[in-house]
């Protein structure tokens, strides 16, 4: 953020704003972010061609920065590896325990090898970025000579690698740092949580933490996992809340700069009522392309590289950044999946949404999403989708007003409304709520059941070239309803927030955002930019997404 934009926030803030906030922003007057610090360092420095990586020493500690591929389960695996070498060449026994989700390893030790532990760490060089950190039972800070004094006070030892893009933003999270514990052996007769007493030898968990998949081992459990190349304690089979089927994801995109597409919606619009349309639905900043693609991609190689394949559709256009070559990038025109072609083109992106489960090739289950959403930290498959095979949703607080729908209503509004008059009819059950603006985990068999029940809507919702008051949007809202009432979905809890950009407030959300790790996606959305305005937006947001996202992916060319 600029300073010079800083004294009018303080200003707004003062109004507007709980005390606690105000003095956050205040400190950012005198303060800078560690993110700031290196990006200022960085720019010192004389980039090397051809090198991938390097790390350097900065006030807040030693960072790897990294140019291209930044993947949080490759950066698990890396730091679990190294983390693991250096225990084996100390000759210390550990255990892997097992987890549902890629992220967040716990390594277990004995607790009379916490010193050489400790010791054993520091051969970690500083050097590649790593740190260590001590903690208490309450995950407080402990300094190394306390926890020799009173090893008892240890509860784990935090082993983490930070990288860094160019921008000095961090893209690693705590859910890719190693977490090892040290484990008290049990003595013969003590009591076991159950009423009965442990096997003499057992290794448990000094304090109790409900929730964790496993809280002791016998001494045949811990000697199988020790025995095993990957010191890896695993189960027979996996677990029943894991996901474990191929989840694609789908994006759908416009380059509103394409003079041939201009021309095609030039053409389009003269063929409509405009009484029968809201204002924003013919608004340019409805199609604005300011590259959000190219940064959600990073987002997702950075937090979600579990997805399978990627499908990105388009209406004749191909972003000339893209490495359409890439494995997992296919690129679906519009001619490929509407059931008549003699309606294209459409520039309405509920038309569109109608039509993506005919994607050839496309997986039973996906994410449909818009390139305005952005993973924030990694996120695993089960945010998505339960194992049993249904599919989550996401309800917005926001409900809706009970008049019919009507084109006074922005387009969103009066889709969900006639969503809602869907689920009266068909359904015989009312609803109050539209969504967040999340990835929508969808089941390709529920909407082609849907369709072959209902294609009067398919056809109609297709065929409306722009956003009318009739429309439904089926992906990113009916279907969750629809889907739940047969039983194939279930409401789900993701941490989400929500930016207009081109709000008052956007420029002060955004740089909180560079403070917050709590979130697993954003939507920074725009529906209605003045013209005027629309330079000022793009600067505000392009500016943002590359200081959070500048690792390149290997989408990119």
């Amino acid at each position: 953020m600029a300073n010079d934009t800083l004294p009018a926030f303080i200003r707004w803030a003062a109004t507007r704003l709980p005390p606690d906030t105000v003095i956050w922003v205040k400190r950012l007057l005198r303060e800078e972010h560690p993110w700031q610090r290196r990006q200022r360092a960085l720019r010192r420095l004389l980039r090397v061609p051809g090198e991938t990586s390097r790390t350097l020493r900065f006030a807040d500690g030693p960072v790897t920065v990294m140019e291209r591929g930044y993947d949080a389960i490759q950066a698990v695996s890396h730091n679990v590896s190294q983390v693991a070498d250096a225990l084996r060449t100390a000759g210390i026994e550990y255990v892997r325990l097992p987890n549902l989700v890629p992220f967040d390893p716990l390594l277990v030790i004995r607790e009379d090898e916490l010193p050489a532990t400790l010791d054993a760490l520091t051969q970690l060089p500083e050097s590649d970025g790593w740190s260590v950190r001590i903690e208490d039972a309450s995950h407080r800070a402990l300094p190394a000579t306390a926890s020799r004094r009173r090893p008892s006070a240890v509860f784990r030892i935090v082993v983490s690698r930070r990288i860094a893009g160019r921008s000095g933003h961090l893209m690693s999270t705590p859910r890719e740092s190693v977490a090892i514990e040290p484990w008290a052996r049990t003595r013969e007769g003590e009591a076991r949580a159950d009423g009965s007493a442990h096997v003499a030898g057992t290794m448990r968990r000094r304090v109790s933490r409900r929730g964790p998949f496993v809280e002791y081992l016998t001494p045949q459990a811990w000697a199988s996992a020790v025995g095993r190349d990957d010191r890896t304690l695993t189960w027979p089979r996996p677990h029943l809340y894991q996901v474990t089927e191929p989840i694609d994801v789908v994006y759908t995109w416009v380059n509103d700069d394409d003079p041939q597409w201009q021309s095609r919606k030039r053409r389009a619009s003269g063929l409509i009522d405009e009484d029968e349309v809201n204002d924003t639905a013919l608004n340019p900043s409805r199609y604005a392309n300011r590259d959000e693609l190219k940064y959600s991609l990073r987002s997702v190689e950075a937090y979600a590289n579990w997805v399978n394949h990627i499908y990105i559709v388009t209406d004749r256009q191909v972003p000339d950044w893209l490495n359409t070559a890439h494995p997992r990038i296919t690129m679906v025109d519009h001619r490929e999946i509407f059931s008549d072609p003699r309606v294209l083109p459409v520039f309405n992106s509920h038309a569109i949404e109608s039509q993506l489960h005919h994607i050839p090739g496309l997986g039973e289950r996906y994410l449909y999403m818009n390139d305005d959403v952005f993973f924030m930290r990694p996120v695993s498959p089960e945010l998505f989708f339960t194992s049993s095979g249904l599919s989550k949703f996401f309800p917005s607080r926001a409900p809706l007003d009970v008049d019919d729908a009507s084109p006074r209503d922005l387009p969103v509004l009066s889709a969900a409304k006639n969503g809602r008059e869907f689920m009266i009819q068909h359904h015989g059950r009312t609803v109050t709520n539209k969504f967040k603006h999340t990835p929508h985990p969808q089941l390709r068999s529920v909407l082609h059941d849907m369709e072959a029940e209902h294609p009067d809507l398919f056809r109609s919702v297709a065929s409306s070239k722009f956003r009318a008051a009739g429309d439904v949007s089926i992906a990113s809202s009916l279907y969750h309803h629809h889907a739940f009432a047969r039983q194939r979905a279930v409401v789900g809890d993701i941490a989400y927030d929500y930016v207009d950009i081109a709000s008052p407030r956007a420029a002060l959300r955004l740089e909180w955002f560079s403070y917050r790790g709590r979130l697993d996606v954003v939507c920074l959305n725009d529906t209605d930019i003045a013209g005027a305005d629309q330079e000022q937006v793009s600067s505000l947001l392009t500016g943002f997404l590359e200081r959070r996202f500048s690792i390149a992916s290997s989408f990119e060319l």
